[in-house]
């Protein structure tokens, strides 16, 4: 991943990179304004005067990186087609280290995220964040299926095949309810989300891959049947 805070431009940024450092060497438990400060080139009691909490300092690292993120969408930063776009979402969520890419997240970062999610279960303000990261990444989804789905058809126009009757899969999918790119979205969320969970709590990760083929296989059969308004 690029680094996100190679030239920080004010103080805020130069905390906000010593506490990514430090986050993604100690992770959240292990965690202090100390060892945040041990990061900082700057004095230590200069992050005392910005933040008034551990916790606090976080969520801003957090929201500034969502800023980012959102900001790279906005710029069509991610030069991949869209379908490789959704598998590549899916990998970097599964199996962060076997995606070389620029942007995809750093192992040690996403094992942290893990951490910080589950604040979210009793924390309000971790919660907000979350609810926030999740429409933002919703919307990224959803506009990847719509532009996937279009190319899908592109692809297919002309052709006799039905798609879900060629994989096996008519009785399963569609069924004349309309299938829509946010209920693609939101799956394939759904199921990178508990990768993520699974890859970070657990030693081995030799399934990521199947998972990430599975997908694939889903994307194959569903976005031909995708109605996009």
């Amino acid at each position: 991943m690029n680094d996100p805070f190679s030239e920080p431009s004010d103080s805020r940024e130069e905390i906000l990179k010593a506490a990514y450092g430090a986050l993604c060497r100690y992770g959240y438990a292990d965690l202090t304004i100390q060892r945040i400060g041990g990061e900082f080139e700057k004095s230590p009691t200069l992050i005392y005067h910005h933040y008034g909490s551990k916790d606090e300092l976080l969520i801003d690292l957090l929201t500034y990186l969502l800023d980012d993120f959102e900001e790279a969408i906005s710029a069509g930063s991610f030069d991949l087609p869209p379908r490789q776009r959704l598998l590549a979402y899916v990998r970097a969520m599964c199996d962060p280290s076997e995606l070389n890419h620029e942007d995809a997240p750093d192992a040690p970062f996403l094992r942290a995220v893990v951490e910080l999610r589950t604040q979210a279960t009793h924390d309000p303000a971790y919660r907000e964040h979350f609810d926030r990261s999740d429409r933002v990444f919703g919307r990224f989804l959803e506009r990847s299926v719509r532009e996937a789905a279009e190319a899908s058809e592109s692809s297919t126009a002309g052709t006799d095949g039905d798609p879900a009757v060629d994989a096996g899969l008519d009785g399963g999918l569609g069924g004349g309810e309309v299938i829509t790119p946010s209920a693609v979205a939101g799956l394939i969320m759904t199921v990178a989300s508990g990768g993520t969970f699974r890859w970070a709590t657990t030693s081995e990760n030799d399934w990521a891959g199947d998972v990430v083929d599975e997908v694939a296989r889903y994307l194959d059969v569903v976005l031909p049947l995708v109605v996009v308004e």
